[in-house]
């Protein structure tokens, strides 16, 4: 439906939220004196000392989208501050503001990111200068009370009243949606860092998009497929759009590859590994056949942060050039962890150009961040220099080591305020310029993965984005209250409230998978670990394992099987916007002998309890279905309603497949993936004449799983092969037939049936 015009200063909806008394406002210096202009009508110039405004509106389906131009007119530059697009009090909503939820999308990859209840929420602000300076870009002392999402939010009042506002164009400004606990504030704001504009020059800032409508979560992802989100020059969306059930066909910087899987060094070693470790491990993914295609080195090979080809002689005294080789010659992608935009203290380059580095008002150093104790200083990505040190530095990267894989994290300290080398260029500029350089040097055929990134300006340029903090050995963080701490239960969350993101803006990584027994260096008990190897698969991002294979015990092993390969399709977290924790993950799959879901329910309680299921909340066509538990390998029988977990164990994922039922012999499910079926199944065919049933299975490596099929009456089985040989099968329940087999690659089972009499 179309937004209906209406005179400002009002945005309104049929039968939908109304923003009352809007305006725009923006804040700079001309002279060194502080002005503001305000604007209240759109396309009508207005003039302040120095500086021309116009708020251009424009009418959209279902939306408005609103934007600035800034024009200096003085004989001297202007310094801009902020630029309000869009400020007013809160919507009308139709429900009071408390029992509202907004989505808070957080700075950078490891910032809190959730539908957050404006009353009773899990969050709370740790305060510190360090919180601040990680999560906080916009930090100002009237931070009490509100509420800030970058780039994009959305207002929602249940049970059906949605309002998104969403910045869709991201590369030139920080920008923000402020939202007062009280109401008395709503405003879309564009950070322009103190640049100058100078006489004569034209700025316009981000552009702003309003959409309303009944669904929050489709209003999300509405917004993450908008073309516009790509700045120009790049394709309009880096991966294609999936419909459910589709296989993701590739994306830019990675062809026609399937979404990356690999092993890591990082959350086994914590950048202590040696080049034997990493041999190891490799001779270990060969031996046990993982469907692994990344190495990826993590921090710790390299001397300093800047200083990355002065090779850690302890760890690898021959340099990265064998492991490299190795890596290589074994069949895998080489990958390697960089913090580009960083120079350590103590580390050569920064000795070499003190110049290259953000500086403060008082000419000091700016620290990007502090790593195992050393400050690392903001480069100034700005200055041609250290444009030309990243493009060589990358260069040689893929030339001398071969690498094809890059991880480049702490991305931003590229976006710390300060004074660079050209002052009209924005935090958000300088990051993408840097980015860009990166980008450039790699070639289109590597894969670029940000992390620690500011989300916006990376878009159109990173081919993979890490959406939440680090998993941890722990499932709860240190300090409980803290969401940006590393942790796997905060990683989670960042993942699944993020979901909206993969397949549209990149694919997202949520980081890497542990599947090792509980020990000394891991606090996961088997339901914590179940869990994340469940969401890792359900969510078909990036699949990265992090332990030390060599030493893992093999039944562990089967965990990192049945989440490889990703299936590239995410899971929608039906429940974003009604629990700040979402417990209810859908996959629905789509083939053309059948369709079935895929269901995440996950309790986040420390207490087992009782959780029910229900047809509905999945949003399931009316019938009856097959229910069948994944990790307790337990058929559940057939519901029209509802399914009832009595025993929902604590950090506990039931994942529930759902099959319709058929009159006829049909495949069940399979064990080889969490998903059951939708990467490891090729075919389904079924012969009423003869009574056969065929299944086509195809997986990288060595798996035992199991083939699981229903036998309605009056048909009963005769036999089971596996290759046209026959094979062993058990009836666990009246109507069910199961049998297992080990598969290498590809595989064909076939069941024989006759009616009885």
């Amino acid at each position: 439906m179309d937004a209906h015009p209406v005179d400002p200063p009002t945005l309104s909806w049929p039968g939908g939220p109304a923003l009352r008394q809007v305006a725009a406002a923006v804040r700079y210096r001309f002279g060194g004196t502080p002005q503001t202009l305000t604007l209240t009508e759109p396309d009508r110039p207005v003039a302040g000392p120095g500086l021309q405004a116009v708020w251009r509106w424009e009418s959209v389906p279902n939306g408005y989208r609103l934007w600035l131009e800034l024009t200096a007119t003085g004989e001297t530059p202007v310094t801009l501050e902020t630029a309000d697009v869009l400020t007013g009090p809160a919507p009308d909503l139709g429900a009071p503001l408390p029992t509202w939820r907004v989505y808070q999308n957080g700075w950078q990859s490891w910032s809190p990111t959730f539908a957050r209840h404006m009353s009773d929420s899990i969050y709370a602000d740790p305060g510190t200068p360090e919180y601040r300076a990680a999560h906080q870009p916009h930090w100002e002392p009237d931070y009490d009370g509100l509420i800030s999402s970058e780039w994009v939010t959305v207002l929602f009042a249940p049970p059906a009243q949605a309002l998104l506002l969403g910045f869709v164009t991201t590369k030139d400004q920080l920008a923000e949606i402020r939202l007062r606990s009280d109401g008395s504030e709503l405003t879309a704001r564009c950070h322009l860092d103190s640049v100058l504009l100078s006489p004569g020059a034209s700025l316009r800032t981000e552009i702003l998009h309003l959409e309303a409508g009944p669904d929050p979560l489709r209003l999300l992802e509405t917004w993450a497929e908008m073309p516009h989100l790509s700045p120009s020059g790049f394709a309009a969306t880096p991966f294609p759009l999936l419909t459910e059930g589709q296989e993701r066909e590739g994306g830019r910087g990675w062809g026609e590859g399937p979404v990356p899987t690999g092993w890591c060094t990082w959350y086994y070693f914590y950048g202590e590994n040696t080049a034997d470790d990493v041999l190891e491990n490799l001779r270990a993914i060969t031996e046990h056949r993982l469907p692994l295609d990344v190495i990826l080195i993590d921090d710790g090979y390299q001397t300093a942060i800047g200083d990355w080809f002065s090779i850690n002689p302890d760890k690898f005294p021959d340099g990265m050039e064998p492991v490299a080789e190795a890596v290589r010659a074994a069949g895998h992608r080489l990958g390697i962890w960089t913090a580009p935009f960083g120079a350590a203290a103590t580390s050569e380059l920064f000795v070499a150009h003190p110049d290259w580095v953000v500086r403060d008002d008082e000419g000091n150093p700016v620290v990007g961040w502090v790593h195992w104790g050393v400050p690392c200083y903001a480069l100034d990505t700005t200055h041609p220099e250290v444009l030309a040190w990243l493009g060589e530095t990358f260069r040689r990267m893929r030339r001398e080591w071969g690498a094809t894989f890059f991880k480049i994290d702490f991305l931003f300290a590229a976006a710390r305020p300060g004074r660079r080398h050209d002052p009209t260029a924005t935090r958000a500029q300088a990051l993408r310029r840097g980015v860009e350089a990166i980008r450039a040097a790699i070639g289109d055929d590597a894969f670029l993965l940000g992390c620690g990134a500011p989300l916006g300006p990376c878009i159109g340029l990173v081919d993979g984005m890490r959406i939440g903090t680090d998993v941890d050995p722990n499932w709860h963080p240190i300090f409980r209250y803290d969401l940006s701490a590393a942790s796997t239960e905060n990683a989670l969350r960042n993942a699944i409230t993020r979901a909206p993101f993969h397949n549209r803006l990149w694919l997202n990584d949520p980081d890497c998978l542990l599947v090792r027994q509980r020990g000394p260096d891991l606090d996961l008990v088997l339901n914590e670990m179940r869990t994340l190897t469940a969401v890792i698969a359900l969510l078909g991002g990036l699949t990265l394992n992090s332990d030390n294979l060599p030493l893992i015990r093999p039944g562990r092993l089967k965990y990192l099987r049945q989440a490889l390969p990703p299936t590239g399709v995410s899971a929608r977290p039906l429940d974003l916007f009604e629990h700040e924790m979402p417990r209810l993950l859908l996959l629905p799959v789509e083939r053309d002998w059948g369709r079935w879901w895929v269901a995440g329910v996950i309790n986040w309680e420390d207490g087992t309890v009782q959780t029910t299921v229900r047809l509905a909340d999945l949003g399931l066509p009316p019938g009856r279905y097959h229910v069948f538990h994944y990790w307790r390998r337990r058929y559940l029988g057939v519901t029209d309603d509802a399914v009832v977990l009595a025993r929902h164990q604590p950090h506990e994922t039931a994942v529930l497949l759902f099959k319709p039922v058929s009159d006829r012999p049909d495949l069940l499910t399979t064990t080889f993936h969490v998903c059951q079926g939708a990467v490891e199944v090729t075919d389904c065919r079924w012969d009423e004449a003869t009574g056969l049933l065929s299944v086509g299975l195809e997986k990288a490596g060595q798996q035992f799983g199991e083939v699981w099929l229903t036998v309605p009456p009056p048909w009963e089985a005769v036999e089971v092969r596996v290759d046209g040989r026959r094979s062993p099968w058990v009836s666990p329940a009246p109507g069910l037939l199961r049998a297992g087999l080990m598969l290498e690659g590809r595989a064909e089972f076939t069941a024989t049936f006759r009616k009885s009499l």
